[in-house]
């Protein structure tokens, strides 16, 4: 099974503006994140209840060697310029990785 290191974005946004966010995020913003070197892929995950306001993506990475190159290049740059325009409306974001830890050795219980 492949893994690939991921990044996960929430955010919180005024509910109002959600519907002008989420085009906006469709038809700006993922184009360019697509367009950093490294990152393979997007998706979006919706509750079946969600929380008013509520946005949370996901994007993978090709692997754990180009994590640091991929968010320190311009394209990402760019990205992160992207979400100044919603500086007002987000009263939450939080960004984080995940990577998949190396093998465990077997731990094996001897009584």
């Amino acid at each position: 099974m492949e893994t690939h290191p991921i990044m996960i974005v929430r955010a919180r946004l005024d509910p109002g503006v959600l519907d002008e966010f989420e085009l906006w995020h469709r038809e700006t913003h993922l184009p360019h994140v697509l367009e950093i070197p490294g990152i393979v892929s997007a998706f979006r995950v919706r509750g079946q209840q969600p929380i008013a306001g509520s946005h949370l993506m996901g994007y993978a990475f090709e692997d754990e060697s180009v994590v640091q190159s991929a968010l320190s290049s311009q394209e990402a740059q760019q990205a992160r310029r992207d979400w100044e325009r919603w500086a007002d409306q987000v009263y939450e974001l939080s960004v984080e990785i995940y990577a998949p830890l190396a093998p465990l050795p077997i731990f094996q219980h001897q009584n």
